[in-house]
């Protein structure tokens, strides 16, 4: 299986689980619209930058006066992300030959995890008759194989630790701004539409001992006529060795609790904004404003052990089957902005609250190792972590150009359990005419988690529709190409009324 074709079964699933659930506000992992190039900043441009940082409604409008007019934005955002393992899911299923599957208690499994379906294990180039002879030098030869097996094998598990992941996410958002003045100052209101799945390894770690795996075969074949059957031999660090001297064959397998993780959230969240001027002096003025959200969020999540997998994509596919934990909660947003002729300064603290929500529950009496157990129950749950965000953006006295930057003062987790911090470097032009386009071109970098670097072009033509394009400058191997580790792609287009 290539892939390419891999990727449909996430946004298959993730589709389904839209449409099944609802939707999530404020992705922390890309700003909608325009902002996908131009960052989480007040840059003046787009009806977008009067509804990020709280206070931004009032500054707009009491710099446009008469003229400000409500207005609203609608886009939809697409992002895929893959970690840096060339055929991810194949990785899984062949990976999993080796892990022992968990014994069987008479329910039917869920699909990509059917332990009967497994072949025995790996075949392992060891001489039974040499075995069973109980040759020395035989022996070491073997278990040095299996420590190289094993060293390898950990180095795969290690690296799907960090890389072995698909994620795809994708994103409505619907701000509207009030342009008038009502009780002192400017109102917003949005409804942001958006949800995400991610697929990843949680790998426990081998430890094995060549020393103690050699005196455990010595042992092992030395006992008799019993060597003529077939049985296993427990050798190091859950490495075991089944002899099958009838067919002259031996396997490597090996009890682990290394597992795939399969995760989905939908949420929707409902806001509303004000915000007033604060102080005004000649060089500017200070405004401040708050948000108030409501939050309706559903989350998923399918834990299943290597050793129980056999088509790993199906688990993506089943995720839209999978039982979805509902939870709702209020949040708020605090915003300060400081605006002169040619500049602005702003500060917002995101989710001062810090509302907590739970996925559900996965079963995990088949674990022994008390590390996995542990992790998986404060995977569990989502916390929406209080994070400050830096702004800064100079421009022209009518507003045609811009440039911005962004910082999050601090990483915070997403659904999925990514930490996102970041850091936009941006430039913009924009024009009032219908057939003259505006561009704009903006780096964005997380400063924790993946650690990636997004490159985001983006035009507004017609006067009414954005097109933005990010893309990462890491790339992964698929089918043979070299495509970017992450893409996003927004579509929106914005009205007056």
């Amino acid at each position: 299986m290539s892939r390419i074709r891999i990727m449909a079964a996430p946004i298959a699933a993730l589709i389904a689980a839209l449409l099944a659930g609802g939707v999530q506000g404020a992705p922390v992992y890309q700003p909608p619209g325009a902002n996908l190039t131009y960052g989480d900043v007040t840059h003046g441009q787009r009806i977008l930058s009067a509804a990020g940082n709280p206070a931004a409604a009032a500054a707009e409008l009491a710099r446009a006066g008469k003229e400000a007019k409500s207005g609203s934005h609608m886009s939809v955002v697409v992002g895929l992300e893959y970690g840096n393992v060339q055929e991810l899911f194949d990785t899984f299923d062949e990976l999993s030959k080796i892990f022992l599957p968990t014994e069987p208690d008479g329910d039917p499994p869920p699909p990509g995890q059917d332990p009967d379906d497994k072949p025995p294990g790996i075949d392992f180039p060891i001489d039974v008759d040499a075995l069973l002879d109980q040759l020395e030098p035989e022996m070491q030869a073997a278990i040095a194989a299996v420590a190289k097996e094993a060293a390898t094998l950990g180095a795969l598990l290690a690296l799907i630790k960090v890389e072995g992941y698909g994620k795809l996410f994708v994103s409505g958002d619907v701000p509207i701004v009030i342009g008038k003045e009502f009780l002192g100052g400017a109102w917003t209101f949005g409804v942001n539409y958006s949800g995400t799945s991610k697929a990843f390894g949680v790998a426990e770690a081998i430890d094995f001992d060549s020393d103690e795996a050699l005196q455990n075969l010595r042992d092992g074949l030395s006992d008799g006529p019993s060597t003529l059957e077939r049985r296993q031999i427990d050798l190091s660090g859950g490495f075991g060795l089944f002899l099958d001297p009838e067919n002259d064959s031996a396997l490597l397998n090996l009890e682990n609790d290394s597992l795939l993780l399969t995760k989905a959230a939908t949420i929707a969240e409902f806001a509303i904004g004000y915000s007033r001027r604060a102080w005004a002096t000649p060089r500017g003025s200070l405004f401040l404003g708050g948000k108030l959200k409501y939050y309706r969020m559903q989350l998923s999540r399918i834990s299943v052990r290597f050793g129980d997998i056999t088509d790993s994509s199906e688990l993506f596919d089943a995720i839209r089957h999978a039982d979805f934990d509902n939870d709702n909660d209020f949040s708020f947003d605090l915003g300060a902005l400081w605006v002169s002729d040619h500049y602005s300064l702003g500060a917002t603290w995101m989710n001062v609250n810090e509302v907590k929500f739970r996925f559900p529950e996965v079963d995990t009496s088949d674990y022994k190792n008390p590390d996995i157990i542990a992790g998986l129950n404060a995977d569990r749950t989502y916390q929406l972590e209080h994070q400050l965000k830096l702004e800064g953006s100079l421009y022209s006295q009518n507003r045609r150009w811009t440039a911005n930057v962004g910082l999050d003062a601090n990483a915070v987790p997403d659904p999925m359990g990514d930490d996102f911090q970041w850091l936009t470097l941006s430039a913009g032009y924009a024009t009032d005419s219908w057939w003259l386009p505006g561009a704009r071109v903006g780096l964005r970098r997380n400063l924790a988690g993946t650690e990636m670097t997004y490159l985001g072009l983006g035009v507004t033509t017609l006067k009414i529709v954005n097109i933005d394009i990010a893309a990462t400058f890491d790339t992964v191997d698929i089918s043979g190409k070299s495509l970017p580790q992450g893409l996003i792609l927004s579509i929106g287009f914005e009205i007056g009324f």
